[in-house]
């Protein structure tokens, strides 16, 4: 472990605990900080897979990839293009928005149908900016598959981001077959 944080200092510039801690940061530890304060009855992050594991571990893993990536196709990247990533990301947000209200899934983010309580509007807010910056390193993998091919270290991380968004995406089916019944 110590050699993979040193190996990935080296090759990247800047220490890889500090992505590490703003996604988590942002991925979960908002949601820690709102149960502390949370007296409700609706499930919260610590009743989902998706939340402890996926929004605890896998996301942020998925994001440390995708730092990866981007820092080494830096000059690559399309920045031009990222008002369309921000676009995909709002949309995407807005559908797994609609998705959780047509399911039924209601908890302490949405407590009924269509409608979002604070952690909720929060949370939509972090999806989005999530979801785009994912957006972006996709694009720019994509766009640069070559030299994304060539360089071991993107390649790796461009495949341990993935890994973590399939299994995120199982955690998040996990959980909707769980809470459907």
């Amino acid at each position: 472990m110590v050699a993979a944080i040193r190996l990935a200092r080296e090759h990247i510039g800047l220490p890889i605990i500090v992505p590490a801690l703003i996604s988590w940061t942002f991925l979960f530890g908002y949601q820690w900080a709102f149960s502390l304060a949370y007296h409700g009855t609706q499930p919260t992050v610590f009743s989902y897979y998706s939340g402890i594991i996926g929004d605890g571990i896998l996301i942020p893993a998925a994001n440390l990839g995708a730092y990866v990536v981007l820092r080494r196709l830096w000059p690559h990247v399309r920045w031009q293009r990222l008002p369309l990533y921000v676009a995909l990301g709002l949309i995407t947000a807005f559908a797994a928005f609609l998705a959780q209200a047509g399911l039924g899934v209601v908890n302490w983010s949405m407590p009924s149908p269509f409608h979002w309580s604070e952690v909720g509007r929060v949370h939509f807010v972090v999806m989005w900016a999530e979801v785009s910056y994912l957006y972006v390193a996709m694009a720019a993998s994509v766009n640069n598959w070559d030299v994304l091919r060539r360089d071991d270290l993107a390649w790796r991380s461009y495949l341990v981001g993935w890994l973590a968004i399939g299994l995120f995406a199982l955690s998040l089916v996990a959980d909707v077959v769980r809470f459907s019944r």
